[in-house]
């Protein structure tokens, strides 16, 4: 049995996301591979590379990293990221993408160092569904970012975020709803999936998105590309 484990954040977690590291299972499985969940939501590349102990206790035999969508969005409202980080304390300055790039680097490192395991950065997904909006802009350079990390350190890189790009191309007739800074529609799919029951598909059509559900959490289509990124890289070292 190869163990894998999945690290990130709500995308991750698929509480609040469909579960991608869930579908895996399903399709995985029986192929001999099982699936560790070390998604925490809020997490930024930060707090991952705090929280690696208990990663590198487990020696699995491939890591799959994708986080970065906090980051991205505490530079789009730097003024509700500075509130946030005197109220919990969870990070120890005002995100950037140096900052971005620096822990990444770091976490990637530690892990060769004291694992065994294939690792592999995906992209960070899409933020909204306006691919030429600011906040896809800013995804993509945090993107071109991980990408010279993966060539540095010789690792995967799981091209998510461009290929849910390359959908949305395929079938958007106009640019696609854009990523809305601020807690309201997150909080409304919490309100809509946990108390009404909708399922996230619903939700996502309601919002108007094709593959996420309030700009940031994904549907199960979105959920799907990202499932067979990281399928395709299991497959290919097993």
């Amino acid at each position: 049995m190869y163990e894998v484990v999945c690290l990130g954040a709500s995308i991750v977690r698929g509480q609040v996301s469909f579960n991608f590291v869930e579908l895996l299972s399903q399709r995985m499985e029986k192929d001999g591979f099982g699936f560790v969940n070390a998604g925490v939501p809020g997490d930024l590349a930060y707090n991952v590379l705090a929280r690696l102990d208990a990663v590198i206790a487990r020696q699995p035999d491939y890591l799959v990293i994708l986080v970065g969508t906090n980051d991205v969005t505490a530079t789009l409202m730097p003024g509700m990221a500075k509130w946030s980080r005197l109220l919990t304390r969870r990070v120890p300055q005002t995100p950037s993408a140096e900052w971005y790039r620096d822990n990444m680097l770091q976490v990637v490192r530690l892990l060769k160092e004291k694992t065994p395991a294939r690792i592999a950065l995906a992209s960070i997904p899409i933020l909204g569904e306006d691919l030429t909006s600011l906040p896809n802009e800013r995804v993509r350079a945090y993107n071109a970012l991980l990408k010279e990390i993966t060539v540095q350190e010789q690792v995967a890189y799981l091209p998510v975020h461009e290929h849910q790009a390359e959908y949305l191309r395929a079938v958007q007739q106009t640019p696609g709803r854009p990523y809305q800074a601020g807690v309201m529609l997150s909080i409304k799919l919490l309100v809509r999936h946990f108390l009404l029951r909708q399922s996230f598909g619903h939700i996502s059509r309601k919002n108007g998105f094709l593959l996420v559900t309030d700009g940031i959490h994904m549907n199960r289509r979105g959920a799907a590309i990202i499932a067979d990124e990281v399928e395709s890289f299991l497959r290919a070292g097993a």
